[in-house]
């Protein structure tokens, strides 16, 4: 068969009598700047190979009929196309030992027995590319890559990969899909490393580059291993071949790899640059040009993502940079278009380690403008400027002025604040000063903001605003005990008589306040009208949110005061509250409540479990209260879980023996929401949440939540050791993943810490058993929990198959009905077995 060297852009010349490394390297540039001629050789290409592989000719060559043209011989023995042939059948099988086999020991055979031509090199391509998505196993993968690191030194396949591997690389930008996306990143990399690509037209490599950065953009929203694995290959790319970085850089600065819209890789370059100072100081000048033009110069908003991409530079940046080039630029942009660069001067303030007590008040005043703006994503993005700023001040000069512009703001220095977002806006501003470093200087500014602040209250009718100002004070005399002089608490006293609104902000302004432990005494004249808002509170259930309050700050007040502590028993608060409220949080009542009431119920559970202990076994339920901590672990709110981890370590600490209980609870939990979730997938129509499950935890979450709860339990009582291993299995724990995946977490993080988990496994074999074929599991009427105890006992013969396997051969012999089964036809076990598979295919 003849084939026009036309047909891959060579003339004659260019060939002469065969085809050496610089046409070849021609070819590969034609290729990438002539697309549209790359698709249609790609076609007459394959339809070629189809015909020559369904015919086995015998021998391969390009001709050309035309006299102009030399001829080129690619000479192939018959056996080596058609052993490919042969071996491309064979490649999607699922044994991974098979898969082996074929790419580290049949193909490179026949590679070794033969001279590589077009149309081997192009067949060697196809069969990789069926790979990759269908090698999901590391030894699989791991034979294609070494595969593939070895062919690239052949010029003629590495011409054929390279088209091949663009092409799949834009085909899957078109369907964004993530499937394959990492093995593709990975064999770019390969191809820029092994191989002399690099070396051949930028146009080529960014072609390459512009595709990566794509599918970087879709990696990185995969799981933590695939980006740090992917973040690794890169480096090593960088590291073996300095000069590709080098040409990325320019690259980039030229523009010839678009990134504004796929910043992942500016990130990658960067981290990598941080890991050499030398290196980095000579892209440095590179890096704060491209932000400047690309993010503070923009005509329209970047992406959150992009700004963020210059994380590495901003933490490293000097003061001379930060003053000379950004800090100009931002003031000059926030002027002119602060809509714009308001979100990307907050992630720079947030970022650089820097004292920027020399630029507070300048930046300060083109931002107050935008923290009393109409649009309320502006007012937020301003405020987080405003935060950033007093949090790096070190100054407490400079705090003092940024605290009389804003008072100067409110006092009608610009105009008079007419709307409440406005005056809602300067009060934020105000709050946000509280978040700058703690020192002796802040005792006289915090008297002074919240005298200024009390005195704002009276003189404002809005009650919006009343409450940001109340907010605003909490958060300054939690700064400093000197800002709660007598005037302060007579103010609390007075708001905890108004309407409902003003009240419950009185009372979390008094939660706040009461964080700083040297506060709670200075407030304990009020521990009179909380008493009297706890029982109104649970007697009441439209007010038991302010009985939750007033109850938090009692039982604080009390546990350092001694006369507040007979006080509430006087007053026989316990017993009231157990009569009317035994769990004191209503689990009901906690999917209702915002972040910060929430907040509120974690502090309330750790303030009566670890400082009024000894009252509360006496007189309430523990696990009534357990079950609330359970449901606040499990809280959908990162935030108020993180605060929930927190008080759950500490109550622990001060309760070893409650440790058991909450695993029971969990456990408890775990049936709950199974029940749940088998509800929502067999039922057509919509259920409304059980009260005591108001939401569905995800898997990780339980997982974390198991992983809490798991090592206390543990140390307290090793016979918990069987619930923490069936829960470890149970199907609302695992989700998706392998049926051990989480019992091998939990493992590693209890050998962590200590526990030999699986000498305590060994010595309580007969009651591991005993418990997971009892009621709570081979025989619960659960099937979630039969199947969490079956896949227990697989673990529990994989750490000691001897013990395990008599156990339950004993439990099997005392069964009632063991021998029922040689009653049973053939039919009935079949209808049985059939009925099962049905159960758990649901």
């Amino acid at each position: 068969m003849a084939i026009s060297p036309r047909l891959y852009g060579l003339s004659g010349q260019d060939l002469g009598g065969g085809i050496g490394m610089d046409q070849a390297f021609d070819l590969i540039v034609r290729l990438f700047e002539e697309p549209e001629h790359w698709l249609k050789m790609q076609k007459e290409r394959d339809e070629s190979l189809h015909e020559n592989s369904s015919t086995s000719t015998a021998l391969f060559h390009f001709t050309h009929s035309d006299p102009q043209f030399g001829s080129i011989h690619f000479p192939m023995a018959e056996n080596s196309l058609d052993s490919l042939v042969s071996i491309a059948g064979s490649v999607s099988t699922p044994s991974t030992k098979t898969r082996v086999r074929i790419f580290r020991h049949e193909i490179p055979a026949v590679l070794d027995n033969s001279e590589i031509c077009t149309e081997l090199a192009s067949f060697l391509v196809d069969i990789i590319f069926r790979t990759l998505t269908i090698y999901d196993d590391r030894g699989s993968r791991k034979a294609v890559d070494d595969l593939i690191a070895k062919a690239l030194s052949d010029v003629l396949f590495m011409k054929n990969f390279a088209a091949g591997l663009v092409q799949v690389m834009e085909r899957q930008l078109k369907v964004q899909s993530h499937v394959g996306c990492y093995r593709l990143l990975k064999w770019s990399c390969l191809l820029l490393s092994r191989s002399q690509f690099a070396t051949v037209s930028k146009n080529a490599l960014c072609r390459v580059a512009a595709a990566q950065a794509s599918l970087l953009h879709i990696v990185v929203q995969r799981s933590f291993r695939e980006r740090r694995t992917c973040r690794q290959t890169f480096f090593n790319l960088f590291s073996q071949s300095p000069d590709i970085y080098k040409i990325y850089i320019e690259e980039l600065k030229d523009g010839r790899i678009p990134y504004k819209d796929c910043p992942e890789l500016i990130r990658l370059l960067l981290e990598f640059s941080s890991t050499s100072p030398p290196l980095f100081e000579q892209c440095k000048p590179t890096y704060l040009d491209m932000y400047v033009k690309t993010v503070l110069n923009a005509r329209e908003k970047p992406a959150q993502v992009l700004s963020e991409a210059f994380y590495s530079l901003f933490t490293r940046m000097s003061h001379e940079d930060f003053q000379s080039i950004v800090v100009p630029s931002s003031v000059k942009l926030l002027k002119r278009n602060p809509e714009i660069v308001l979100e990307s001067v907050g992630i720079i303030l947030k970022s650089v380690n820097l004292d920027l007590s020399k630029y507070a008040t300048e930046i300060l005043l083109v931002v107050l403008p935008q923290a009393r703006h109409a649009d309320e994503g502006r007012r937020v993005e301003a405020l987080a400027i405003v935060r950033s700023l007093s949090q790096k001040s070190s100054n407490p000069d400079v705090l003092e002025v940024m605290f009389n512009a804003i008072k100067a703001v409110i006092g009608g220095s610009e105009g008079r604040l007419a709307f409440p977002y406005q005056r809602i806006g300067m009060v934020n501003a105000l709050q946000e000063l509280s978040y700058a470093p703690e020192g002796k200087y802040l005792n006289g500014l915090s008297r002074a903001i919240c005298v200024f602040l009390l005195s704002y209250y009276k003189d404002d009718g809005n009650e919006e605003v009343k409450l940001a100002i109340l907010s605003a004070v909490a958060s300054w005399a939690a700064q400093s005990a000197d800002a709660i002089q007598p005037d302060l608490v007579t103010f609390i006293a007075s708001g905890l008589k108004e309407k409902e609104a003003l009240r419950r902000g009185h009372l979390r302004c008094l939660r706040v306040i009461c964080k700083n432990a040297d506060a709670v005494l200075r407030v304990s004249s009020l521990l009179g009208p909380l008493v009297q808002l706890v029982k109104t509170g649970f007697t009441k259930a439209v007010q038991r949110l302010d009985g939750i309050y007033a109850l938090l700050l009692v039982g604080k007040i009390a546990a350092l005061d001694i006369k507040a502590e007979e006080t509430v028993a006087k007053e026989k608060i316990w017993s009231l509250i157990s009569q009317n409220e035994p769990s004191v949080v209503p689990i009901s009542l906690v999917s209702k409540l915002s972040t910060e009431d929430c907040m509120a119920c974690v502090d309330l559970l750790e303030v009566l479990l670890v400082e009024h202990l000894r009252r509360v076994l006496d007189t309430f339920s523990v696990r009534l209260l357990l079950q609330s901590m359970i449901l606040l672990i499990c809280h959908p709110s990162w935030d108020i879980r993180r605060m929930a981890y927190d008080a759950t370590r500490k109550i622990i600490t001060a309760a070893p023996q409650l440790s058991e209980d909450l695993l029971l609870e969990f456990t408890n939990f775990l049936s709950v929401v199974g029940e749940k979730l088998y509800i929502s997938k067999t039922s057509e129509t919509e259920n409304s949440l059980d009260p005591q499950v108001p939401f569905l935890p995800s898997v990780e979450v339980l997982v974390k939540a198991l992983v809490l709860i798991s090592s206390s339990a543990l140390a307290a009582a090793p016979s918990s050791s069987m619930r923490i291993i069936f829960c470890s299995h149970h199907p609302c724990v695992v989700g998706t993943a392998k049926r051990d995946a989480v019992w091998r977490r939990l493992y590693k993080c209890l050998q962590t810490l200590g526990f030999d988990v699986i000498g305590i496994l060994s010595a309580d074999v007969g009651n591991l058993s005993q418990g997971l074929l009892g009621p709570m599991g081979l025989m619960s009427a659960d099937p979630l929990e039969q199947q969490a105890a079956i896949s227990s006992l697989s673990t529990l013969m994989s750490v000691t198959p001897r013990d395990t396997y008599i156990e339950f051969e004993k439990n099997l012999q005392n069964l009632p009905d063991r021998y029922s089964h040689d009653m049973l036809s053939e039919n009935d076990v079949q209808y049985c077995t059939q009925e099962t598979i049905e159960m758990w295919s649901i």
